[in-house]
């Protein structure tokens, strides 16, 4: 029920984004013809066992308001109604469009509704599916917003059995396709990322904790590349010599968020970037082969040679 909510609030904002003004008997028409329209619509099981007249998909007016409440507090979308003609619309345009995860989540469900509704299509499109990523979402973005304790079963690659213990959920983080959630986790008494694709059970209990007022989710990542914070590890002005072919995806999709390019050629460019040179970010740099060549630090030129030199030992 939660996830298949979750979906048609997405839906919802994307049909009053790309639609601009709708009314709800237009929303629930277009609902009929959608994707999520297989899937079985828990309201209207609801209404049609109280005896109520009900066509499957309908969503009476009282749960509409709710649907609206609900998309304003999780991810900050303002449907507003137009008096003169009873029609819903998105009120902050700009708000919705500013809000990354909100943006990328959206895409997503709106990729999989035109697939949907262009059956002719779906075997001319091929497409990624985010791995499990948002089958605990739901849970943990309510048990953010009543800052509840989440109880969860978690099964890492490293391990073969199930581990469980709670978590205070802080925040939310999207690397390479998956969500992860971070949070103090109780038994070690310390800020621990756990992937949402590895959850095996998840529930929100019903004890309180209190957000530090001091943890700031942009300031605890700040200098890091992906998903780790790794601590060890000190924050450094990388520089990365990347061919005219290369820069073209760098422009495009920088690597970093901190990533500015200081120097250009006719056939090349010099990027710098301050983060810590993580093994997320050193499998990120040899993954573009020999278009990109690290010039400083010498350091992680070094130990980027090394993983090279043992790489190519394994095809000797």
């Amino acid at each position: 029920m939660a996830r298949n909510l979750f979906a048609r609030y997405l839906w919802e904002i994307n049909t009053l984004y790309d639609r601009g003004h709708i009314t709800l008997k237009e929303l629930n028409a277009l609902y009929r013809d959608s994707y999520l329209y297989d899937e079985a619509d828990e309201q209207a099981r609801l209404e049609r066992r109280s005896g109520k007249q009900v066509d499957d998909g309908a969503i009476p007016r009282r749960t509409w308001d709710n649907h609206r409440r609900e998309i304003e507090t999780i991810f900050d979308v303002n449907i507003d109604c137009r008096k003169s003609d009873n029609t819903y619309y998105i009120a902050d345009d700009e708000g919705y469009m500013a809000s990354k995860m909100t943006h990328m989540v959206c895409n997503h469900f709106a990729v999989k509704n035109m697939l949907g509704e262009a059956k002719d299509l779906k075997q001319r499109v091929i497409y990624e599916d985010i791995p499990s990523g948002f089958n605990h979402l739901t849970t943990v973005i309510q048990a953010m917003r009543e800052n509840k304790v989440l109880s969860i079963g978690y099964r890492s690659f490293t391990r073969a059995d199930l581990t469980e213990f709670h978590l205070h959920p802080y925040c939310l983080k999207v690397f390479r396709l998956r969500w992860y959630v971070v949070g103090w986790h109780e038994p070690t008494g310390d800020i621990r990322i756990y992937s949402l694709d590895r959850i095996c059970n998840i529930e929100i209990t019903a004890t309180k904790f209190n957000m530090p007022a001091d943890f700031d989710p942009q300031e605890y990542f700040e200098g890091s590349f992906g998903v780790f914070r790794n601590d060890g590890v000190a924050v450094t002005t990388v520089r990365l010599r990347a061919n005219a072919e290369e820069r073209a995806y760098l422009r495009t999709l920088p690597l970093h968020h901190s990533q500015q390019e200081v120097e250009t050629a006719d056939d090349h460019s010099v990027f710098e970037l301050r983060l810590r040179p993580s093994f997320d970010f050193k499998q990120a740099v040899l993954a573009m082969g020999a278009n990109v060549e690290v010039l400083e630090p010498q350091s992680l030129r070094k130990e980027l040679k090394a993983m090279l030199t043992d790489m190519l030992q394994k095809y000797l």
